[in-house]
C-alpha cells in the first residue's frame, strides 16, 4: 500500500470513529468486601462474575487479600455470582443506574473443607460473547471429553473443519492458534495434526477473534483461535484419555494440575500413532499442445505410518497480590514415513507407449520445542490497568529424506534427496492497558520477533545399482534466512451510550536477509507496513448487537515456501520454493449481527475481502521436456463477498449447533489467467441429545465446497458420524463409541492443476469408514484456601 493511500485510510477511519462514537456515556463503580460468615475474616481470591441479563455480556474480577473487589459496569441489570472452592456459591441480582454502588460486607458460608472428587456444574451458556471475541465453553459440551480439539472446533462459531481436518477461520486458511494466550511450539508447524492430537478433555473454552485488535501481530489473516486449558485449583486434578479406531489411530494423553499456596503447576502430554494407512493414487497429465508425450499416468499404492506427540508444562508463582510470574515449556514431534510403489504409463505423440516402475520412500520429521516466561502486574484500585512483559522462544527442525527409483527411456535413475531446515524464533514484547476514565481505555505496546532459518539440501544421483551415489550440484545448496520484525501499536477503546468503539494502528518493519551459500546469491528485503484496525459494536435491542470491523492482515511466507530445494523424486513432476516471495496483504470489512436470548445464540454476518498479492501455487509446463513445475508466487488477486450463519440453540434435552457460510469470489493468477468467478461454501451441523444424566448421543455432519484458486481446483468434501457417550463411576469416567462415515469404506478425492498448456488430474482413494472407542477418566481432590492469580483474570484470556 502506498504511503498516500495509507494516510488517507487512517484519516478516514479516524473520521468514522469520531462520527460513530460522538456523545457521552458513563460507567459506574461497583465494589464490596467478602467475609467468612463464621469467623468474619476476609475471603481473598474469590471469583465475582457480573453477567448482564439482557446482552449476556460478562465481566469477572478477583477479590484481593482483604476480601475487597471493585470493577466498573455500564447501566443495566446484572446477575452476580460469587464462587470459591471453600465456600458455597452466592448469587444475587444487581441493578446499575445513575450512581456508584457499594455492596458493603457480603458473607460467604463455608463448605466442607476437603472434596473427595471434582464436580463441575454447567452454569454458562455454550456460546457467549466477551468484547470482540466469541467464546465456546467446552466444559459445557458433554461430548468434548472424548473428542479432539479439531472435533470441537467443528462446533465453534466462525470456524470450519472439513472431513480431512483442514481448518478455516472466518473463511480463511491463514490464521493463528494460541494456547492460553501465547504462541507455542506445539502449534508452530503442522497445526492440523497438532489439533487432531490435542485432547478436548484438557480444554476449558475456545476463544475466536475474527477481528484482532492492534495488540496482535498483523500475521494471521482469518483471525485467532485461543485455546484455554482448564483452571488450576487448590489441590490437584487431572484426567487420562485414550482412543483407538479401526483406521489404526491410537491416542493417549494425561493432564495434571496442582495448586498449593502461591505456586501452581500444570502439565499435559498426548500421543497419536497409526500403524499404517494404505491408499491408492493416480495422476494423469495431458498436454494441451504437442509435447514430449500425449498422456502420462502415474498410479499405484502408498503406505503411510504416522507418529505424533506433544507436551506442555507451566509454572506460576504469585509474587504478591498484584504481581504474577509464569514460566512454561513445550515440545512436540511429528514423524511421517511413506512407501510408494507405482507404475508410469506414457503414451507418446507417435502412438507408441511404455510402462516403467516407480518407487519412492520418504521420511519426514518435525521435532520442535520452546520455552518462555510472562511477568504480569495489576494495580490496586484500577482493575482494568495491566502491565506485562513476555518472552517466548521456539525451535523447529524440518527433516526430509527421499529415496526414489525411476526408469527413464530404458535407463534406471536412482535419487537420494536430503533436506534439513532449522528455524529459531525469539519474541519479546511489552504491553500496557491504561484506563483514562470510566469510558475510555488505551492500549499500547512494543514487540520484536527475531526469526532465523538455515536450510541444507543435497541431491545425489546414480544410474546403476552397483554405482556409488554422486552429488548433483545443480540441485544442492545451503540457504540461510533471517527475518526480523519490529512492531509498535496504539489503540483507543471508547464506550458511549452502550456502544463500544476501538481504533488502532500498528506499525511493523520487516528486515529479511537470505543467502544461498553455494551460489553466492543474496536476497535482501526491507518493508514497512501500517496496519489500521477499526471495531464498532452497538446493542440495538435487549437481544441483539451489531459489530462493524475493518482490518488489514499480513501473511508472511514460511521457510518451506522460500526454500528453493527442488523435489524431483518424479523427474517430470517437480516442485520448489520461491525465495523472492513477499508478504501477502488482505483487507477485510465485516458486518456481524449477533442475537442472544438466554443460552441461545445466532449470528448472521456478511463481509468483503480483497487482495492483489496472495501467495498461490503457480504451475508451468515445459512442453519440450514434458516437465510440470509448481512454485509459489505473489500472483493471486481476489475480490470476495462472504455470507455466514452461526447458531447454538439448546432446546430442553437437545442442543443444535450450525455453522454455515457462502463465498462468491472473483480470482485470477496475474501471471497467467484472466478473472474468473467462483463460488464456495460449507454447512456443518452438530446435534446433541442428553437422554439421561449419564447417557448422551451426539451427531456431527458437514459438507464443504472449496474455493477454486487460480490453476487449481479441489474436491467437495463431506463427513458424518455419531458419538454414543456414557458416564460411570460417579461420572468420573466417560466411555464413548464413535461411528463415522459408515456408508463408505473408501473415499475418492480428485484434484486438478491446470493452465492453458496442460491439465493434471490427481485422484486419491483413501480409507474412510471409521469406528472408534475412547475412554476418559477424571480425578482430583480440592482443598481449602484456594490461591488464584491475584488481580488477574483467572481464565487467562487474551486481552
Amino acid at each position: 500500500m502506498k504511503n498516500g493511500n495509507i494516510y488517507k485510510t487512517v484519516v478516514l477511519l479516524a473520521f468514522c470513529l469520531a462520527s460513530f462514537v460522538y456523545g457521552s456515556a458513563q460507567e459506574f463503580t461497583v465494589k464490596g468486601k467478602l467475609v467468612d460468615s463464621a469467623s468474619a475474616k476476609p475471603v481473598p481470591h474469590a471469583t465475582i462474575n457480573f453477567q448482564e441479563v439482557e446482552k449476556k455480556i460478562s465481566k469477572t474480577v478477583i477479590s484481593d487479600q482483604s476480601g475487597a473487589f471493585q470493577t466498573t459496569l455500564l447501566p443495566g441489570k446484572y446477575k452476580v455470582v460469587i464462587t470459591h472452592s471453600s465456600f458455597r456459591k452466592k448469587g444475587m441480582p444487581l441493578k446499575v443506574e445513575g450512581q456508584d454502588i457499594d455492596l458493603g460486607s457480603m458473607q460467604l458460608i463455608t463448605m466442607v473443607k476437603n472434596l473427595a472428587e471434582v464436580t463441575v456444574t454447567a452454569t454458562k451458556p455454550m456460546v457467549e460473547q466477551q468484547g470482540d471475541r466469541l467464546i465456546y465453553n467446552v466444559e459445557q459440551d458433554p461430548a468434548a471429553k472424548s473428542e479432539s480439539a479439531s472435533d470441537i472446533l467443528r462446533k465453534t462459531p466462525f470456524v470450519t473443519v472439513d472431513g480431512d481436518g483442514a481448518i478455516q477461520v472466518n473463511g480463511q486458511s491463514n490464521f493463528k492458534v494460541l494456547l492460553n494466550g501465547r504462541e507455542t511450539a506445539m502449534f508452530s508447524q503442522n497445526v492440523k495434526e497438532a489439533l487432531k492430537a490435542f485432547p478436548g478433555a484438557t480444554i476449558s473454552k475456545i476463544e475466536v477473534i475474527t477481528s484482532p485488535s492492534s495488540k496482535y501481530d498483523a500475521e494471521g489473516v482469518g483471525g485467532i483461535i485461543n485455546i484455554i486449558t482448564k483452571k488450576k485449583l487448590a489441590g490437584y486434578q487431572g484426567n487420562f484419555n485414550s482412543n483407538i479406531t479401526t483406521l489404526g489411530h491410537k491416542n493417549g494423553g494425561l493432564n495434571l494440575s496442582l495448586k498449593t499456596g502461591k505456586v501452581g503447576i500444570s502439565g499435559m502430554y498426548n500421543m497419536m500413532t497409526n500403524g499404517g494407512i494404505t491408499s491408492q493414487q493416480l495422476s494423469v497429465t495431458t498436454p494441451g499442445y504437442p509435447a514430449a508425450f500425449a498422456r502420462r499416468e502415474v498410479g499405484g499404492g502408498r503406505h503411510t505410518n504416522l507418529f505424533f506427540h506433544q507436551g506442555n508444562v507451566e509454572l506460576s508463582y504469585d509474587l504478591d497480590s498484584t504481581n504474577t510470574l509464569v514460566v512454561y515449556g513445550n515440545m512436540g514431534r511429528h514423524r511421517n514415513e511413506t512407501v510408494t510403489q507405482q507404475d508410469i504409463y506414457t503414451l507418446y505423440t507417435s502412438g507408441s507407449s511404455d510402462i516403467s516402475p516407480y518407487f519412492l520412500e520418504t521420511e519426514f520429521a518435525m521435532p520442535t520445542h520452546g520455552f518462555g516466561g510472562d511477568y504480569i502486574r495489576k494495580f490496586k484500585g484500577k482493575p482494568q490497568k495491566e502491565f506485562s512483559v513476555r518472552f517466548n522462544a521456539i525451535y523447529n527442525t524440518n527433516e526430509n529424506f527421499a529415496n526414489s527409483q525411476q526408469e527413464i527411456g530404458g535407463t534406471d535413475r536412482f535419487i537420494l534427496n536430503n533436506s534439513e531446515a532449522f528455524n529459531r524464533e525469539y519474541t519479546v514484547q511489552a504491553d500496557l492497558v491504561e484506563p483514562l476514565n470510566k469510558t475510555t481505555r488505551i492500549e499500547t505496546g512494543i514487540k520484536t520477533i527475531f526469526r532465523s532459518a538455515f536450510s541444507d539440501f543435497a541431491s545425489q544421483v546414480k544410474f546403476k545399482t552397483s554405482d556409488p551415489y554422486l552429488l548433483d550440484p545443480e540441485n544442492s545448496d545451503r540457504f540461510s534466512y533471517d527475518q526480523d520484525v519490529y512492531g509498535a501499536y496504539g489503540s483507543v477503546n471508547k464506550t458511549i451510550n452502550g456502544m463500544t468503539a476501538r481504533l488502532g494502528i500498528r506499525l511493523e518493519h520487516t528486515r529479511v536477509h537470505g543467502d544461498f551459500t553455494s551460489t553466492n546469491t543474496i536476497v535482501e528485503q526491507r518493508y514497512t507496513n501500517v496496519i489500521p484496525n477499526l471495531y464498532l459494536s452497538k446493542p440495538f435491542s435487549k437481544t441483539m448487537n451489531s459489530n462493524l470491523t475493518y482490518h488489514m492482515r499480513l501473511g508472511r511466507p514460511s521457510i518451506s515456501s522460500l526454500n528453493p530445494f527442488v523435489n524431483n523424486s518424479d523427474s517430470l513432476n517437480i516442485s520448489f520454493g520461491n525465495p523472492d516471495l513477499g508478504p501477502q496483504i488482505i483487507h477485510s470489512v465485516t458486518w456481524q449481527n449477533r442475537f442472544f436470548k438466554g443460552p441461545k445464540f445466532i449470528s448472521i454476518n456478511t463481509g468483503f475481502n480483497f487482495s492483489n498479492n496472495l501467495i498461490i501455487q503457480s504451475p508451468s509446463f515445459d512442453a519440450a521436456k514434458g516437465i510440470t513445475s509448481v512454485t509459489g508466487a505473489n500472483a493471486g488477486q481476489i475480490r470476495e463477498f462472504v455470507l455466514g450463519f452461526n447458531s447454538n440453540l439448546p432446546l430442553k434435552k437437545w442442543n443444535i449447533a450450525v455453522n454455515a457460510s457462502g463465498r462468491l469470489a472473483r480470482m485470477r493468477n496475474s501471471l497467467q489467467t484472466s478473472w474468473a468467478t467462483n463460488t464456495a461454501g460449507n454447512a456443518n451441523v452438530n446435534l446433541t441429545y442428553k437422554a439421561t444424566t449419564r447417557f448422551t448421543i451426539a451427531s456431527n455432519s458437514g459438507y464443504f465446497v472449496p474455493l477454486r484458486t487460480p490453476n487449481m481446483s479441489f474436491p467437495n468434501n463431506y463427513f458424518y458420524g455419531f458419538n454414543f457417550i456414557y458416564k460411570v463411576l460417579k461420572q468420573k469416567m466417560t466411555l464413548t463409541a464413535t461411528v463415522n462415515n459408515f456408508f463408505e469404506k473408501d473415499r475418492k478425492l480428485t484434484f486438478l492443476t491446470e493452465n492453458p498448456y496442460f491439465i493434471t488430474q490427481n485422484t486419491n482413494t483413501i480409507p474412510f469408514r471409521n469406528i472408534g472407542f475412547s475412554l476418559n477418566y477424571s480425578f482430583g481432590k480440592l482443598k481449602e484456601n484456594v490461591s488464584k492469580k491475584k488481580g488477574i483474570d483467572n481464565d487467562d484470556q487474551v486481552q
